[in-house]
């Protein structure tokens, strides 16, 4: 029988694939200002709902302040770091951005190998070294059509520091649920949304009035988008909790192949002979991974 990490793990590269499609379809008619209100607006009463239990019970106030700190750190580093990539992806050529990001594992791993002790097999090493790879040079690939700029500018900068900003959520995740059950890790994301996304607004000079998308088919998809994104995320915090971070965070990294092969299906994008070639070995890099 499988482990319940990697199912969890594999899992969650579905539901983040299926909502990042999702996302993309809604996108065409929200702006991503209204994209990060609304998964605001959805998240942080689950996140809520979440923390509820620990709060009837205190055990959220008998957290070690050091534990609530790394937490705190963590969603903080997630959300700054999906803005930074907003940012780069909205400024420059998406194809560079997208492989830049998809290199955040490699951090992962360095850490998790070096100083959470983690020992994967070769093969295991192997298989996500292979998914790591193959998902940076796909992502530039496949977003290489789409490229807004061919030169190097602030969102080259805005790249690496989201590629930085999600390694260090993964590695302080990791480091939070060690000593932090699952559903109370999500629940810190109540105290992490807000006060992040009135930044947001803040910088990019967005009225908070004028924030929410209006009702539409666009919302609605963005809606479902959202859900499925957040249950994908619960799935994928339970995976870091009970799985190495070594193998869980870059067999999660691989969802944008999830992306590719649904827009290939649903929305008539094209493969070129070397995407195919490249999903094939994200695909023997994650059976690699997964022999547990």
């Amino acid at each position: 029988m499988e482990e319940t990490w990697l199912l969890l793990s594999l899992t969650a590269v579905m539901l983040y694939g299926v909502s990042q499609v999702a996302t993309k379809v809604s996108l065409g008619r929200i702006p991503a200002s209204g994209f990060i209100s609304l998964t605001m607006v959805v998240g942080t009463p689950i996140s809520l709902v979440c923390l509820a239990p620990y709060i009837a019970n205190g055990e959220l106030f008998e957290v070690d302040p050091i534990v609530m700190i790394v937490a705190l750190a963590a969603a903080t580093f997630g959300q700054l770091g999906y803005y930074y990539y907003l940012e780069a992806a909205e400024r420059g050529s998406i194809s560079i951005v997208g492989s830049v990001t998809a290199a955040y594992p490699i951090m992962v791993i360095v850490v998790a190998i070096v100083f959470l002790s983690e020992a994967p097999t070769i093969v295991q090493l192997g298989g996500v070294l292979m998914v790591t790879s193959s998902m940076i040079v796909l992502s530039y690939m496949h977003g290489k059509g789409s490229d807004s700029t061919t030169y190097l500018g602030k969102w080259f900068v805005f790249s690496i520091i989201s590629v930085v900003l999600y390694g260090l959520w993964a590695i302080f995740t990791k480091l939070a649920l060690g000593d932090m059950p699952p559903l109370m890790f999500v629940g810190i994301y109540a105290f992490v949304m807000p006060p992040t996304v009135l930044g947001y607004y803040l910088y990019k000079g967005v009225r908070i009035k004028k924030a929410l998308p209006t009702w539409s088919v666009s919302f609605m998809i963005g809606i479902i988008a959202s859900e499925i994104g957040n249950i994908g995320f619960f799935c994928e915090v339970y995976a870091a909790d009970q799985g190495p971070a070594s193998i869980v965070f870059p067999l999660v990294a691989a969802n944008p192949v999830v992306v590719v092969l649904l827009a290939y299906g649903f929305l008539k994008e094209r493969l070129t002979s070397r995407e195919v070639i490249l999903v094939a070995l994200v695909i023997l890099g994650i059976v690699m991974a997964s022999s547990v």
